[in-house]
């Protein structure tokens, strides 16, 4: 299934988990419980990810399986946890596709703003981070919006001379201005 059909059913659906397994061959799934998560994580294998969505500020939200055992990873939860909308542009800032992914299963909008205007792929592009890039282009992200200063995520990739991230976006579609209405 798609990124973008998953997290059309994950809203339709009102995904309501707290955990999220995210292994690399497989869709995000989601659980209450943490230790059905760690148990669903094991059967994934080694470097699967249980991610706490509704993780409290200060404390661990990730971890690993590693030797059949899930580890912390340094990603905590971020000071002040908000709308899913948010969280999955403050997770794409903390730079860590594995919480990326997890929001975009829980039903995050992977074209929400930040307060200047920017969407999650203008802060992928402000964090250097392209697994995060790829994972919101087949979610769907809207290659031409632009933020209040008027600049696309290739615009800002270009302005910040990153060429691996101008060309992943321009061989998505990306254009560096946002056409006229």
């Amino acid at each position: 299934m798609s990124a973008r059909r998953m997290a059309a059913t994950a809203r339709r659906q009102g995904a309501e988990h707290r955990y999220y397994v995210v292994a690399t061959d497989k869709a995000p799934s989601g659980y209450e419980a943490i230790e059905t998560a760690v148990n669903a994580a094991r059967r994934c294998g080694e470097g699967a990810y249980i991610v706490d969505t509704l993780a409290t500020p200060y404390f661990p939200m990730v971890r690993q399986i590693e030797k059949g055992e899930p580890v912390y990873r340094e990603y905590g939860a971020w000071a002040c946890m908000a709308s899913l909308d948010r969280n999955l542009i403050e997770a794409v800032k903390k730079g860590c596709p594995a919480v990326v992914r997890a929001f975009l299963a829980k039903g995050a909008d992977v074209n929400a703003r930040d307060e200047q205007g920017g969407t999650a792929l203008h802060w992928a592009v402000k964090r250097r981070v392209p697994e995060c890039a790829r994972q919101l282009i087949a979610a769907g992200a809207d290659l031409a919006a632009a933020d209040r200063s008027g600049l696309t995520a290739l615009g800002l990739a270009r302005a910040k001379n990153l060429p691996e991230l101008a060309q992943l976006l321009s061989q998505a579609g990306a254009r560096e201005q946002r056409e006229p209405a």
